[in-house]
């Protein structure tokens, strides 16, 4: 009879049904954390990327907008004289206007005391031809006033207009009909004026230009813009989107 000295090794055993299910159940968080921060991970990303799209699209808008209208840095409201004088030469005796005042149409201005025909001296009243406003004393009482010289220069605040210079690049943009704004510090808000001509500047033009634009303000601006001094300096900028089909400004600079 022999010993059997072999050891026996035990077979592994299937996990138990109830094993199974302890396991199953607590690889459930591990699962859902992952799931959670891979769709946190992706909704990240998208956002990011929308607010990429997001971003060019303004600045893309931003600059067609800004490439829509050329602006006019150095505009001056201007204003056309009105000299008022005398045909005869003369001593002025009295001046009864002063600048920034406002006259009408037959209001005494000045009196010139000239030598008549006879020799003997006749006093002459220089009258106001229109409503407008005393822009300068150009000859004061006791000056000496001569043919075809002022005596008193004035202006109409209804016919204004807002004057700049402009490139031939710039004017290549523009077209006589255009809108513009006109600001200024202290304004409350803009002025509206429209583009009514181009007039070439004579004379050397350090700036490279050669060119002047005409603003003249829309109706209904003219109570603000008699209230100003001509000669300030504004900021003219020119919608290049209005005056669809208008003349080129480039083509009426003669």
């Amino acid at each position: 009879m022999s010993n059997d000295t072999t050891e026996k090794i035990p077979l592994p055993q299937a996990p138990s049904r109830s094993e199974q299910t302890y396991a199953a159940t607590s690889n459930r968080p591990s699962r859902l954390r992952g799931f959670l921060r891979g769709l946190r991970t992706t909704v990240v990303v998208l956002v990011l990327i929308a607010a990429a799209v997001a971003g060019g699209t303004y600045i893309a808008r931003d600059r067609l907008a800004a490439r829509a209208y050329v602006e006019l840095g150095n505009a001056v409201l201007t204003a056309d004289p009105v000299p008022v004088g005398t045909a005869a030469a003369g001593t002025v005796s009295t001046v009864g206007v002063a600048p920034q005042n406002q006259v009408s149409a037959g209001d005494e201005l000045a009196e010139v005391t000239v030598t008549a025909p006879d020799g003997d001296p006749e006093d002459r009243v220089l009258k106001a031809p229109i409503d407008g406003i005393i822009s300068e004393v150009n000859v004061t009482t006791g000056g000496v006033a001569t043919p075809g010289q002022p005596v008193v220069t004035m202006y109409d605040p209804a016919r204004l207009t807002f004057q700049a210079s402009t490139s031939v690049d710039e004017l290549r943009r523009l077209r006589l009909g255009m809108s513009a704004r006109v600001t200024a510090d202290g304004l409350d808000k803009p002025i509206v004026a429209r583009l009514e001509r181009v007039v070439p500047r004579v004379g050397n033009d350090p700036s490279g230009g050669g060119f002047t634009v005409v603003l003249v303000p829309d109706g209904s601006e003219v109570n603000t813009v008699r209230s100003l001094v001509p000669g300030l300096p504004f900021t003219a900028t020119v919608d290049t989107k209005t005056a669809v089909g208008g003349t080129p400004a480039v083509n009426s600079a003669k």
